[in-house]
């Protein structure tokens, strides 16, 4: 893993995102800009770059919408309304264009170069390929996992064969291929023959080396097994063993997971990675009571606490705004209800207002508004916030973590798979490892006034009656998935999937799960996007209808523009 600079990384691949902008199979497979004969090294900034790069899905997709449906923030009463919570913008689900015009075309571009060099040269650039390939798997099943069946295996064909209409490969088969590739791609990287041409610093997670590459394509074929795992036990469990015995191995700890982690001085930097530009939320009520009562150290790395400091209580005090009698409440992390309706609620009303205060002091009155709610930790998100740009700090953005590892062992674990631990012993691990990779986030991203994580909390947290890996098999699976969930706050669209997979939180929970009362009547919450249909073009529109006609056959997908509809694997 590296830093890179955004606005650093040269000339040739900054010409390579100008072709952002191409709609259909034919454009973007005969675009010139992509040279037969680029350098494979280059291609490869592009591709991870835009991977990580994603401040319109964080603003549109996450912000506006799974953040909410999630629970892990409420609409911001003193904010404009958001009148289509269970809708869709359409500027949500911007990565199926990423993968076909950037993540895949370049990656695809690098196997068609190496594919074309002589035989000598070829052996030389096995780890290049199987590098850009394990990219392109986990672009296309992050894009798969919320639309469903897609283009793969034909799309990027067109340069090469003159494929302008490329088959939707159903979700079902695509897990085969996915995994297929995945294990064709760690035998490679585990081998690292001799004379390897490696990307080296122009690639941005882990600088090319091979055996950390094999590690991570391993841990991606377990998540890719944990979705598939209602549809086929079997080979969900299959996946599994065969990547506990694989000789490339796992993650080992935070240090070896797969995440980027930014230059202090040019990225995410405001416009749509402000939380507060727009969105108009506040912190959730669930969340934030279960973190405080169990004591999540990460609440405060998610969380910010409202404005009642003890100093403001003083001063509001001695201004006769409160009587003197007052005394200072601890607790400063509130949440809101989800529910639309609990604003009509008497109980939470004095949520839904900032109070303004009258004060005098030293002869002089004044107002001063305070908020009694809590907002999320912008500086996680956007690193102009919160002390602005010259705070510094540095952005993380987990791909695949250790802690989401140990928790799909864990819970493989307890369905009967031997994965060399305990189930007890890979949960407390990635709780562990969650608290502590949350404790970095923080600290890097410089949160205003944060105290670093203590062993002693680590140690009260696991030993907390409703995170201590205790009870019936159904308590310790909801255990597995409530900090599972947890642990992915800072990637919404996989925390949704997780929800989706495992219906945790739930109703009556752990962490209770909010219904969504919309005058009097509950919401469903969206478990998918709407399937693009081909644009520019009417050529494909024949394999779009039949992937639809094909989905609603094998699942409960619905109409095509149903988002409460299910994927393939979203049983």
């Amino acid at each position: 893993m590296r830093f890179i600079n955004k606005l650093g990384m040269g000339v040739a691949a900054a010409s390579l995102l100008l072709s952002s902008c191409t709609k259909d199979f034919r454009d973007l497979n005969t675009n010139p800009i992509v040279s037969p004969t680029t350098n494979p090294e280059t291609l490869i900034v592009a591709a991870e770059y835009k991977l990580v790069d994603r401040d319109f899905e964080w603003f549109y997709d996450n912000y506006q919408y799974i953040m909410r449906w999630m629970q892990f923030v409420a609409q911001d009463p003193a904010g404009s309304a958001n009148n289509s919570l269970f809708g869709a913008n359409s500027n949500t689900n911007g990565l199926y264009n990423d993968l076909y015009n950037i993540i895949g075309r370049y990656t695809s571009q690098i196997q068609s170069l190496v594919d074309k060099m002589s035989a000598e040269d070829k052996a030389k650039y096995q780890n290049v390929a199987a590098i850009a390939k394990v990219l392109k798997v986990y672009a296309a099943w992050r894009v798969s996992d919320a639309n469903g069946s897609i283009p793969y295996t034909q799309a990027w064909a067109a340069r090469d064969s003159s494929m302008f209409t490329p088959k939707y490969d159903s979700q079902s088969s695509l897990f085969d291929v996915w995994d297929a590739q995945l294990k064709a791609a760690v035998t490679t990287l585990a081998a690292n023959a001799a004379g390897q041409v490696s990307y080296g610093s122009a690639e941005m997670f882990y600088n090319g080396d091979a055996a950390k590459w094999a590690k991570a394509a391993n841990v991606l074929r377990l998540k890719l097994a944990m979705r598939l795992y209602k549809r086929s036990d079997v080979k969900a469990k299959a996946i599994v063993a065969d990547v506990i015995a694989s000789t490339a191995g796992i993650f080992t700890s935070n240090d070896e997971e797969w995440k980027f982690i930014s230059s202090a001085t040019n990225f995410a930097r405001s416009g749509n990675w402000n939380p507060d530009n727009g969105s108009s939320f506040v912190a959730a009520k669930n969340i934030v009571d279960f973190m405080y009562t169990h004591n999540d150290p990460r609440l405060r790395v998610f969380f910010k606490p409202n404005s009642y400091t003890q100093s403001v209580i003083d001063s509001l005090k001695n201004g006769g705004a409160l009587s003197s009698g007052t005394t200072y409440n601890p607790r400063r992390y509130v949440g809101i209800p989800s529910s639309p309706d609990a604003k009509s609620n008497a109980a939470y009303s004095r949520l839904y207002t900032r109070r303004i205060y009258t004060i005098t002091l030293g002869g002089k009155t004044s107002q001063v508004t305070y908020d009694t709610l809590s907002k999320v930790q912008t500086r996680l998100f956007d690193l102009d916030q919160d002390g602005g740009a010259g705070s510094g700090g540095q952005y993380t953005q987990p791909i695949a973590s250790y802690a989401e590892m140990c928790f799909i062992l864990a819970e493989f674990t307890e369905r009967g798979v031997n994965t060399g631990g305990t189930a007890e012993e890979w949960y407390n691990k990635g709780v562990t490892a969650s608290l502590r990779a949350y404790d970095k986030i923080g600290a890097t991203a410089k949160i205003i006034g944060y105290s670093a994580l203590g062993a002693e909390e680590i140690t009260t947290y696991l030993a907390d009656p409703a995170v201590a890996y205790t009870g019936t098999l159904d308590e310790k699976l909801e255990k597995i998935g409530v900090q599972n969930f947890l642990n992915l706050f800072k990637s919404p669209q996989e925390a949704w999937g997780s929800w989706k997979r495992t219906g945790y939180p739930k109703e009556g929970g752990i962490l209770p799960f909010e219904p969504f009362m919309i005058s009097g009547v509950k919401s469903t919450v969206p478990r998918r996007w709407i399937l693009p249909i081909p644009s520019n073009t009417q050529e494909n529109i024949p394999n779009y209808n039949a992937a639809i006609s094909d989905m609603q056959k094998e699942g409960a997908y619905g109409q095509a523009n149903d988002l409460t509809g299910r994927v393939w694997w979203d049983m």
